[in-house]
């Protein structure tokens, strides 16, 4: 990627913008560093990041790393072998590592943490063994605490105590009736490390000792007095100790800071690393940014694409455009009228490019595609160069002879105005031809243009695509917006007439136009012309289509509202079945056998009467034993015996058989087979529990539940259930006992032996 291209497309300036949402000085350095990056591995790595990042920044905030001190230089001096770290500089790094601690609570709060946030709540440690020390070494004011170690604080003990025996000895002194007269003040000094006292000059008539220091206008002498000489010099020796401790102290205190310097180190890096994709998130969020797909030999495919700079100095007038080169476009030729916005199209393209390069999110909407170039090229500007006495044509020309020699394939060549400063044929020709050498290199090339040979190739070519910036004819402002698939027109005489230029010139201007351009422009007219009318034409299509697709919706609804009739009346029809069947089998429970075959009878009727007879062809691999299921009853059970020609077959279904023809049947595997069941039981209410309990029920309420809970009971094939009825006088027991020995399928009844308040009921 040439240095020139990043400075054209502004993404150097761009690296200044997002300097300015870092929240540390340590990612300084990694943001002006930025570049596109060379696989597409390298750039999902670090949208992941940002992704992270801003899932946890729209939760939670900001991330509290404000406040950190800057300690790499505190960090290079611990790496000199000898040297000692000062008090501010422990508190800097306390700090540091206080900002490591809050860091780390603050994202195992947070409610979403993707994958990097919990990398880096592994990779960070924030080293609470020399937060502590430090904190036990040196005060909050920068001073070393007597906390630091036992002989220190002995030495300061004493070094209080001789310094009080001095004051006071010193006081005795001043108090004597012969020093009184030589005091210049009351107040005790310190001269050179030493404690004295303000004499008048003549001090020498009344005490001896020795000078350290007189006032400026010398009326003043400060004097330690003799006798407290042995305690000034005392004083002077636990000073002296009192300092060397402490120098110790220091030292070893940065050897421990030394030993941990490569956790410190990591710290450092990764609070860097956590700013950086910070800055990021932050202004991905301020400028609406999303992430874009890319992807080797992709589409160039971005929604309401907008240029950071136009959104910084436009706001909310910033107008968004559309960047598309789908299927096999390769060369976009961007026409319209001066400042129509060309320039600021083909900028916006290049810089989004190479930021979704850069593993940038870029402002857009949607899931923006972004090719894996293999380089970006811009020609923008006047490349004019005096020193070498070369025109702007030529240098044009040397440029784009650079760039091409550059190219193996698979670059994104951007080339602002395209054939310009020379005369138009022969620049058109040379435009023309440029582009399809680039093509041929498998590069993909957006160029802008005034000339209509150009956009004419736009039309021929089947791998380019005209598009025109949108202008308004009428109020003669450009609309900033990009029109596929058409080419703009330059408007010059019209934009000079808007802005009143003499009618002289306009009129001469149409003279001078040549009747080549006319044609040229008529061109362009006319093939604008069969492209509205090939649009309106799909338009009409399209909504004839449209129509297609209505009336096959309301075909479809009224085949839906058909099969809804159908169903309801298909399950009313069953809802009845199912009535008649619960009443057989209770009629086929209750009656004897002698009326057995008369339930039967009625139970074939209910059959001939709800269930259609339809040509099936009988299986013939049907067998006893297997288990069936009965096409007219929906019901399954398994096959007990079969004539001898295999036409009829009998089927236990639960506790009732019933002869049903082969072709009536449906043979099905033995998982499908659902116990004991019938017709009856698939539909019947089922039982929840094998016992019923009727306790405080009146009697006749009591046996109708007991009836109901035996046929339920029955068809789901249960063998033996409870009922709860209590013994209180004993007429609802002997009630129900009585009732159930006159029950044909009940087999038999007997009281529970651990509880008489139940009856155990055997069902046949």
């Amino acid at each position: 990627m040439i240095d020139k291209t990043l400075s054209y497309l502004d993404f150097t300036k761009l690296l200044y913008i997002l300097k300015k949402y870092a929240l540390t000085p340590f990612s300084e350095e990694s943001v002006l560093a930025v570049r596109p990056l060379n696989s597409s591995e390298e750039i999902n790595n670090r949208q992941a990041k940002i992704e992270d990042t801003l899932e946890v920044v729209r939760w939670e905030g900001k991330f509290p790393i404000t406040d950190l001190p800057d300690i790499r230089g505190i960090i290079r001096k611990v790496l000199i072998r000898n040297a000692v770290l000062e008090e501010k500089e422990f508190l800097s790094l306390a700090q540091f590592l206080t900002g490591c601690d809050d860091l780390v609570n603050f994202l195992k709060r947070s409610y979403k943490k993707g994958q990097y946030i919990e990398d880096v709540l592994q990779r960070l440690n924030p080293l609470v063994p020399i937060r502590k020390r430090i904190a036990k070494t040196v005060s909050v004011e920068g001073y070393i605490e007597d906390t630091a170690s036992y002989e220190l604080s002995k030495m300061r003990a004493d070094l209080y105590a001789v310094r009080d025996r001095t004051r006071k000895r010193l006081e005795n002194i001043m108090d004597r009736e012969a020093v009184r007269p030589i005091l210049q003040d009351t107040y005790i000094s310190v001269r050179n490390g030493r404690y004295v006292i303000p004499f008048k000059p003549n001090f020498n008539e009344a005490i001896q000792g020795i000078v350290h220091d007189y006032s400026h206008s010398l009326k003043t002498s400060f004097v330690e007095p003799i006798e407290v000489v042995e305690l000034n010099n005392a004083i002077n020796i636990l000073a002296n100790d009192e300092k060397e401790e402490e120098r110790r102290i220091l030292r070893e205190l940065t050897a421990f800071v030394r030993s941990n310097s490569s956790d410190l180190e990591e710290d450092l890096y990764v609070i860097g690393e956590v700013d950086f994709y910070h800055l990021l998130a932050l202004f991905s969020l301020e400028f609406d940014c999303v992430r874009p797909f890319i992807r080797e030999n992709g589409l160039l495919n971005i929604k309401r694409a907008r240029n950071p700079f136009i959104a910084l100095s436009k706001r909310d007038d910033a107008v968004p455009i559309d960047i598309s080169m789908e299927g096999q476009t390769k060369a976009m030729i961007i026409s319209g009228p001066n400042s129509g916005g060309k320039t600021a199209a083909l900028k916006t393209i290049g810089l989004l490019c190479l930021m979704a390069q850069s593993g940038l999110f870029i402002p857009a909407e949607g899931t923006p595609e972004v090719p894996m170039f293999s380089n970006i090229f811009a020609i923008i500007g006047d490349e004019q160069d005096i020193s070498m006495e070369l025109s702007s044509f030529t240098a044009h020309m040397y440029t784009i002879k650079d760039v091409y020699t550059s190219t193996r394939g698979g670059e994104l060549i951007l080339i602002d105005e395209i054939g310009g400063n020379t005369e138009p044929q022969e620049a058109s020709a040379l435009a023309m031809a440029t582009m399809d050498a680039f093509v041929e290199k498998r590069c993909r090339v957006i160029v802008t243009t005034h000339l209509n040979l150009i956009k004419a190739y736009g039309y021929t070519k089947p791998f380019a695509i005209n598009v025109a910036t949108a202008f308004d004819s009428t109020a003669m402002q450009p609309l900033y917006r990009l029109l596929y698939g058409t080419a703009g027109y330059s408007n010059a005489i019209n934009v000079a007439k808007n802005i009143r230029v003499p009618n002289e010139i306009i009129e001469r201007s149409y003279e001078y136009l040549g009747k080549q351009e006319y044609m040229l422009n008529d061109l362009v007219a006319a093939l604008e012309e069969g492209k509205r009318k090939a649009a309106e034409e799909y338009r009409g299509l399209k909504s004839a289509r449209e129509e297609m697709k209505n009336r096959l919706s309301v075909m479809k609804a009224s085949r839906e509202e058909y099969f809804k009739k159908v169903e309801e009346r298909c399950a009313a029809r069953l809802q009845e079945v199912e009535r008649e069947l619960q009443e057989v089998s209770n009629e086929l429970a209750k009656k004897e056998k002698a009326s057995l075959m008369k339930g039967k009878e009625r139970l074939k009727r209910v059959r001939e009467k709800f269930v259609k007879s339809a040509a099936v062809t009988p299986d013939t691999s049907i067998t006893v034993g297997d288990y069936v299921k009965v096409r007219s009853l929906g019901a399954v059970g398994h096959v007990v015996a079969t004539d001898k020609d295999a036409r009829v077959f009998e089927i236990a279904i639960g506790n009732a058989r019933t002869k049903v023809e082969a072709g009536r049947l449906e043979k099905i595997p033995r998982k499908e087979e659902h116990g004991r069941g019938t017709g009856v039981e698939v539909k019947a209410e089922k039982v929840s529990a094998l016992e019923i309990n009727v306790v405080g029920l009146r009697v006749e309420e009591a046996l109708q539940e007991v009836d109901r809970f035996l046929d339920r009971a029955l068809v789901q094939g249960a063998s033996r259930v409870k009922i709860v009825h209590g013994v209180g006088t004993g007429r609802l027991m002997n009630a129900i006992r009585n009732h159930c020995e006159n029950v044909a399928y009940v087999g038999s009844s007997r009281k529970d032996d651990s509880n008489p308040g139940v009856t155990i009921i055997d069902l046949s």
